[in-house]
Order: structure tokens, then C-alpha cells, then sequence
């Protein structure tokens, strides 16, 4: 678990942190508006749609491991070809091989923590690999909001009578190769981890086809879509919303992202607590429902030491879901379905963010930055009602057997 853990928290530290905090400023830098970006934003969750199922069958053939190591070298490749060919078709197309590679790691990486440890231990598992993640990708952010300034300054940088230094081209193109050099490292503990044995035949594709039961893998599936549509309406311009919401500079942005994603690794730590006090289902409405507080107050307030708490409160309860759903998605299954079954749920994840996403760009010249966080806080609360509504009507142990027996 520790090298697992080091891998993970390498990579949040270059990608989900660093990166993300810079990619939009980059796309300001290249002269693109809102529209292009939401689009550019978007197409990762095309990618994940289209490709996320034929990675799930072909991780049950190759290995897990394996699917890790290839899919870290993608996301290197992607992040470092956007920036050194910054023309549009260059970005579309890198944006779309981060989604490819970016999906197949998530596709995989629930599964392969399930065979870590024993079924007891898997939400506590799930609670602290969340919190190195986000610990690392807190990190990553306030690293992410600085780098500019300092690369301006060690090379002496000359601003535009549009944007100061760290807001150049070339500060923005030095931090995001870092942070690809960054990511390149994550992949070193990947060769160091224990290849996961499979208790099911991978060499018989006919027989896995035949028994998975894709209506209630889609049904089980459903939380994870409109998870996906709060997601990518928040989380591609969180950078973008402080800065022009509040006129923040990029280190004063990256360090409030940091707290969010500081409040994202602690806040989930109450998970097991609230397994044995509510269960999974009703703890996770619970914290859903508290996201939406979270998100009504951030697009209602516009004093920036208010804005801040209900945004750290709406990102980190929201977290609250990934840690939770994924056991139970995983617990509820035989171990032969768990790839599909991880797949099934990134593609319809990517569904709800690529059409959140995509539309971003024509709702926020109606609606304003403080609408879009409102129609956030009701898509939370649709949420936890899709929690309640799928799985509440199983015990736990019907939904620890039902697929296991289930057929086409």
C-alpha cells in the first residue's frame, strides 16, 4: 500500500494539482476565451466515454499494473506535447489523450486497492488513500499558484500592459513542464508494486461477456453521472472563478484551492464513522446534502473570507462520495466484474462532465460564475437522492450477493 500510496501522491502533486491549477491560465495566455476553454475542458471526458469499457475488458487480459504503468507515460506525453505545440488541434488532441490515459488509471485503480487489503478494510483504505491524494494535489496547488512568479522573477520576465510576468506564456509553459517532469517520477513506484492475481479465467473473453449483468452495472452507475455533472461544472474553473469573481492573483488562487482540496483529504476521514453510524448509503446522502449548503453559499456570497469556507465545505463534503461509492460499488460485486464494473461507472462519470463542461462556456454569460455554483448546489442534492433512490432499497447483503448471481 505505501508504494502505491507514494505513486499516488507523485502524480496529484504534477497533475491534480500543479497542472490543473495552471492549464486555464495557460489557455488565457494563448489569447482563447471561455468558450474555447470549456471546450478543451471537455473533450478529456470524451475520450474517457468513448474508450472507457474496451479498457475495462482489456485490463482483465493485460494486467492492472500494467494499465497503470502505460496510462502514466500517456498522461506525461499529453501534458508535455500541449506545451510545447500550443496551436488548437494540438491542445484538442492532447486534451483527448489525457482523458484516454487519465480514465484508464482511474478504471483500474479501485480495483487494484480492493486486492490490497481484506473487505473489512476497504473503506478505511479508501479514507486514507483520499487523504495522501489530496494532501499531495494541496501541495501541488499552492506549488502550482507560485511557480509562475518564480520562474518569472529567476529570468527576469517583462510583463504586457495586459498582464504581469507570471502571467506570461513562458512562465505558464516552464511550470506545467515541470509538473509533467513531475508526473514522469510518479511512475518509478509503479515497477516496484505487487502484481495483482486474478481468481477468475481472463483468457475466455466469451465467458466474461456472457455473464455481465449491464443493466444493473448502469443502474449502480447512476450516482456517479450526476456526480460527474457537478464535477465539471466546478472543478475545470475553480482557477477561473477566483480569479475573475474575486480579482485574485494566481498565488492567492492556488493557495484557496489548496484549502480545498486540504478540507477534500480530511473531511472523508469521518467516512468509516459515518459507515458504522448511518451506513454507506445514508452517510453518503448525508454529506451530499451538506456539499449543497456548501455550494448555495459560495454562489450566494461574494465577500471572499465568507466566499472561502463554504467553498472548502462544498468541495471537501462532496469529496465524501469518491472514498464511499467506490467500495461500495466494488463490495457489492464478484471480483471478475470489478474492472467492468469500474469502467461502467467512469464512462457514465464522464458523460455528466463533458455535458456540464461543454455547456459551461453559453451558461455563464446567463447565469454568472454565483449561478453556475447554484445549479451545482441543486445537482449535489440530485445526487444524494439517486444515492438513496439506487441503493437504499438493498440490505447489505442482498447487494453483496445480488450480482454475483445475476446473468443476461
Amino acid at each position: 500500500m505505501l508504494i502505491f500510496f507514494l505513486h499516488s501522491a507523485t502524480l496529484h502533486i504534477g497533475l491534480i494539482g500543479m497542472a490543473d491549477v495552471l492549464l486555464n491560465f495557460y489557455y488565457v495566455s494563448l489569447g482563447y476565451d471561455a468558450s474555447v476553454i470549456g471546450m478543451l475542458q471537455a473533450l478529456p471526458r470524451l475520450s474517457g466515454f468513448l474508450t472507457g469499457l474496451p479498457v475495462g475488458l482489456v485490463a482483465n487480459h493485460i494486467g492492472r499494473r500494467r494499465i497503470l504503468i502505460l496510462s502514466n507515460f500517456g498522461l506525461v506525453a499529453s501534458l508535455l506535447l500541449l506545451v510545447c505545440f500550443p496551436v488548437l488541434w494540438m491542445l484538442a488532441l492532447c486534451r483527448f489523450m489525457l482523458g484516454f490515459f487519465y480514465g484508464s488509471n482511474q478504471i483500474v485503480t479501485s480495483p487494484y486497492l480492493v486486492t490490497l487489503t481484506p473487505k473489512a478494510e476497504h473503506t478505511h483504505q479508501f479514507a486514507y488513500h483520499n487523504l495522501v491524494s489530496m494532501l499531495a494535489t494541496a501541495v501541488g496547488s499552492v506549488l502550482g499558484g507560485y511557480l509562475p512568479l518564480w520562474f518569472s522573477q529567476w529570468l527576469g520576465l517583462a510583463g504586457t500592459a495586459f498582464a504581469p510576468p507570471e502571467q506570461s506564456l513562458t512562465a505558464y509553459t516552464l511550470s506545467l513542464m515541470l509538473s509533467a517532469a513531475i508526473m514522469l517520477l510518479s511512475t518509478l513506484p509503479l515497477f516496484y508494486l505487487p502484481i495483482a492475481k486474478h481468481t477468475f479465467p481472463v483468457s475466455d473473453g466469451e465467458q466474461v461477456r456472457l455473464t455481465i449483468p449491464w443493466g444493473r452495472l448502469l443502474l449502480y452507475g447512476i450516482p456517479l453521472f450526476f456526480f460527474g455533472v457537478t464535477g465539471g461544472m466546478t472543478f475545470p474553473f475553480y482557477n477561473l472563478f477566483f480569479r475573475e469573481r474575486f480579482l485574485l492573483p494566481d498565488a492567492g488562487v492556488g493557495n484557496i484551492l489548496a484549502l480545498g482540496w486540504l478540507g477534500m483529504a480530511l473531511v472523508p476521514l469521518i467516512n468509516p464513522f459515518l459507515e458504522r453510524r448511518l451506513g454507506r448509503v445514508w452517510g453518503l446522502a448525508t454529506m451530499m446534502g451538506i456539499a449543497g449548503l456548501g455550494f448555495w453559499g459560495l454562489g450566494s456570497i461574494e465577500w471572499l473570507p465568507a466566499a472561502v469556507p463554504c467553498y472548502v465545505l462544498g468541495i471537501a463534503a462532496r469529496n465524501a462520495m469518491q472514498p464511499l461509492i467506490q467500495p461500495l460499488m466494488m463490495d457489492c460485486l464478484p471480483d471478475e466484474l470489478h474492472n467492468i464494473n469500474s469502467s461502467v461507472g467512469i464512462v457514465l462519470w464522464n458523460v455528466g462532465w463533458f455535458a456540464s463542461t461543454a455547456s459551461f462556456g453559453g451558461l455563464l454569460p446567463v447565469a454568472g460564475y454565483g449561478g453556475m455554483m447554484l445549479i451545482v448546489a441543486v445537482g449535489v442534492v440530485i445526487t444524494a437522492a439517486s444515492i438513496v433512490l439506487v441503493f437504499a432499497p438493498l440490505s447489505g447483503k442482498q447487494l453483496s450477493v445480488s450480482l454475483g448471481k445475476a446473468k443476461l
